[in-house]
């Protein structure tokens, strides 16, 4: 996706890091997608064998009984929520995609600061969210980065909550590498030097920064045929913390949010 919180896959695609791991007689093709939840119908057509993907589409698979399985973590935090004034009651605020992570993290966010019952949630795509603001249909977003970063250099926008306040000081996860349960019984040596790949794409982003910036930033603007500036990138790059770690209990309380907005049922049962 074109995301800030997706430069593990743009810099492991760049520096041919999955195509060097898997070899030349494996057919690796990268596709993209701007909102999770497509990402995870992808899988049922079967279109894609892996995926970063963001935890809120990762729950709403397994919900739907889809056989995905986690493989990794790929970044945390770089989620901002920004706007024209404070939330409060009666405050439009757009979201990617309903049942998406940046919707779960806002919903808990505004679950713990008693507004969840008293504003309007609205579903627009990243990129269209300016607009909305120019049309005022909108009075504020929860966005991943590079997208609140843009609004904010742009003066659409001011930051209302950083990544760190908006939950759990900043650790939680916004992009996860998942593969077809299937694919993965399949051809267990194909995944395995995937996440080998993957970890050396974290390794590169911590080792690189200004490589990676600029690998992130042609990515973006490519993807998304909309030209972002280097230092946008580079603002929300110090928004996201690129690692392999996890905390499975904050994927938990994701998926209780869920059920509270009705986006999964009572009794829900990840898989193990």
């Amino acid at each position: 996706m074109p995301n800030v919180t997706h430069s593990t896959a743009l810099v492991g695609i760049e520096k041919n890091l999955f195509r060097d791991e898997l070899g030349e007689n494996i057919n690796f093709r990268p596709l993209h997608f701007v909102v999770g939840n497509s990402i995870i119908d992808a899988f049922i057509t079967n279109q894609i064998d892996v995926a970063y993907v963001g935890p809120g589409p990762f729950i709403n698979a397994l919900y739907r009984e889809i056989p995905v399985k986690l493989l990794a973590n790929a970044a945390n935090s770089g989620t901002v929520i920004v706007g024209n004034h404070q939330l409060e009651e009666n405050t439009r605020i757009a979201i990617p995609q309903y049942g998406n992570t940046q919707d779960l993290i806002l919903r808990i966010y505004l679950k713990r600061n008693n507004l969840l019952d008293k504003v309007k949630i609205i579903a627009i795509p990243p990129q269209d969210t300016g607009t909305a603001f120019f049309t005022m249909s909108i009075d504020a977003a929860c966005l991943p980065e590079p997208w609140g970063t843009i609004l904010m250099e742009k003066g659409i926008s001011m930051l209302l909550v950083d990544e760190k306040s908006i939950f759990n000081n900043g650790i939680y996860p916004v992009t996860l590498l998942v593969a077809n349960k299937r694919f993965m019984d399949r051809y267990p040596d194909l995944i395995e030097k995937l996440i080998l790949a993957h970890n050396k794409a974290n390794q590169f982003i911590a080792e690189n920064p200004q490589e990676a910036i600029e690998i992130t930033r042609s990515s973006i603007s490519r993807i998304s045929k909309k030209e972002i500036n280097k230092e946008i990138i580079a603002k929300s790059f110090n928004r996201c913390v690129f690692n392999n770690n996890l905390d499975l209990n904050v994927l938990k309380e994701f998926k209780t949010l869920g059920i509270i907005a009705g986006y999964y049922k009572n009794g829900f049962k990840e898989q193990e």
